[in-house]
Order: C-alpha cells, then sequence, then structure tokens
C-alpha cells in the first residue's frame, strides 16, 4: 500500500503537468492567497497564517502552510476616484519529496461601481523555488530519476491577476494562477499550466445569526476541476459554525472563535473517497484591529467591506 501511495505522490508533484495548487478547506478565511483583489477589503491592516495536513496517516503526505499581510493605503487625495491597497503572501507546500514555495507581492486598486457594488482589479507578482529530496524517512530513495533531480531548487517568476466584484453582503472573484509559462527541469519535463479560481459567496441576516453561503471552484486546462462548497452559521459576531463539501472527494466541519482582534479557524475533513486516503487537519488565525468611527481607508469614501472579510 506504501508503495502505491509513493507511486502516487510522484505522479502528482513530478510527473503530471496539471497538477493543481494547494487546497484550504477553511478558503474564505485565506481568500486573498487565491485572489489578490481581496486585498484591501478589510479596512486595517491584517495578518493571516494557517497549517494544513492532509490525508494524515500516510507517509510523506501533503503539508502546506502560509502566512499572508494586507493594508488599505490611507491616502485622502484619492477621494472618491477609489482606494488601493498592498500586500505580501507566503506559502509553502510539501509534498513527498519535493517542496513549493512562494513569495509573493500584491497590489490591488478598488473602485465604487454603483452605490452598491465596488469593484477589485489586482495582481501578484513574485518567485516560487521548486526543491527535491530524494532522502525519506531517514532512508534514502533509489529512484534514478529523483536521485538525478536531489538537492536541485528551481526558481520562477510568479504571476497571478484577479478581479473582484463584491457589496457588503455579496462577492463574485475570479483569478489566474500561473500565467508565466515556463518548462520546469527536475529529473523530468514538466511544464506549468494555469490555474483558474472562481469564488462567490453571500451573506444574510436572521435574528442574532448571520448564514454565509459560498463555493470556490479550481480547474485547469489539463485535469478535473475541483469544487468547493460551504455553508456558515455566525452567531452574534462571536463564534462560526459551518459544514462543507469537497465534490467527491471530503465532508468538512469547521469552526471559529472571533475573539476581539483574534481569530481561530479549524476544520476537519472526513474523506468520501478512498483514493483520497485518510482524514485532514487545518488551522488557521487571524489578527487585525480596525478602529471604531473612521473607515480606515481615507479620503471620505464609504467603504463596501467584502462579506468574506466581515
Amino acid at each position: 500500500m506504501k508503495k502505491i501511495v509513493a507511486i502516487l505522490f510522484l505522479f502528482f508533484s513530478l510527473g503530471i503537468v496539471a497538477q493543481q495548487s494547494e487546497q484550504y478547506s477553511q478558503y474564505t478565511f485565506n481568500n486573498f492567497g487565491y485572489n489578490p483583489a481581496f486585498a484591501g477589503t478589510i479596512k486595517c491592516i491584517d495578518f493571516r497564517a494557517g497549517y494544513r495536513m492532509q490525508w494524515v496517516g500516510f507517509d510523506g503526505a501533503p503539508r502546506s502552510k502560509f502566512a499572508s499581510l494586507q493594508v488599505a493605503i490611507k491616502k485622502k487625495r484619492y477621494k472618491n476616484q477609489g482606494r488601493h491597497a498592498v500586500g505580501l503572501y507566503l506559502d509553502q507546500d510539501e509534498v513527498h519529496l519535493t517542496t513549493r514555495t512562494f513569495v509573493k507581492l500584491a497590489y490591488t486598486y478598488h473602485t465604487k461601481l454603483s452605490t452598491k457594488y465596488t469593484m477589485g482589479l489586482g495582481v501578484f507578482a513574485g518567485i516560487q523555488q521548486y526543491a527535491t529530496n530524494n532522502v525519506f524517512g531517514g532512508e534514502t530513495n533509489n529512484d534514478l530519476v529523483l536521485a538525478a533531480a536531489a538537492g536541485s531548487e528551481l526558481h520562477y517568476p510568479d504571476i497571478m491577476p484577479g478581479i473582484l466584484f463584491y457589496s457588503n453582503k455579496t462577492y463574485w472573484s475570479f483569478s489566474v494562477n500561473q500565467l508565466y509559462f515556463k518548462k520546469i527541469k527536475s529529473g523530468v519535463e514538466q511544464t506549468q499550466v494555469n490555474q483558474y479560481y472562481f469564488g462567490g459567496g453571500n451573506k444574510s441576516l436572521h435574528g442574532n445569526w448571520t448564514v454565509f453561503k459560498s463555493f470556490l471552484l479550481k480547474w485547469n486546462v489539463m485535469g478535473p476541476p475541483a469544487l468547493d462548497l460551504n455553508m456558515a452559521w455566525l452567531y452574534r459576531q462571536s463564534f462560526t459554525m459551518g459544514l462543507g463539501y469537497r465534490v467527491g472527494e471530503s465532508a468538512i466541519a469547521q469552526v471559529k472563535f472571533n475573539l476581539g482582534a483574534l481569530k481561530i479557524g479549524y476544520a476537519f475533513d472526513f474523506p468520501l473517497n478512498k483514493i483520497y486516503g485518510n482524514y485532514g487537519h487545518e488551522i488557521m488565525i487571524g489578527f487585525n484591529k480596525c478602529g471604531s468611527g473612521s473607515d480606515g481607508l481615507g479620503g471620505g469614501m464609504k467603504p463596501h467591506v467584502c462579506p468574506a472579510y466581515n
């Protein structure tokens, strides 16, 4: 069984050109990672970080982690013309003997389309690193392909544009990852392909409860799409519980605590398909301290706060 799993890992991490990017069950907690246009949709400095353990119990199973920082730029001279934001996103994805690391800077411009909707245009620009190692679990792998690529570190540009339409209750998001095409030579020939992300969400108020429904569709030209569906119930802006479904793969239970400036979220993935293996665990934290009495954005433009970050 372990040999079969190892072969699957190698197939997805080395030999296939249509590999999906890392995935997070709490995608609304990390929407900035899927679309740079989300920078500036919260009115103050915002920090988030997360760690995901996938296929727990399998040697070499995927491990993903990220950290992000974003801030809206306060400039009075922008007034009603729009507002600007910048951000930083760090991400690392480990699968068996390979590690991918991303460092990306974001710039976003937001402008009102109407009294109800705002549009955000953003772009990530940075660098990605591919690293390989043929030592696993204290033992050296004798695979000739891995041995040839072992210890290599390859660096490539990374560009990701995105667009976002949102009001105080609804958002629609679209972005394209790995826009820069590049052949990767890490023992076997690979070519990066575009990763497309399309998401949306809507919130509604019901007394002390806020119901938030959302989805995230991930796909590329060479592989099947992956669709996440999510419904969360927020009680008095302090406690959230949610249920999710990754189509054909897993059921997801989520919980989040809003402790003032600090937010803590946890997700548990229950597999529905034996191909994808065992359980998954994911924890995320967020920190921001938005002052009251001001929109925090400058320019006198009353902001639309994206419901994914509200």
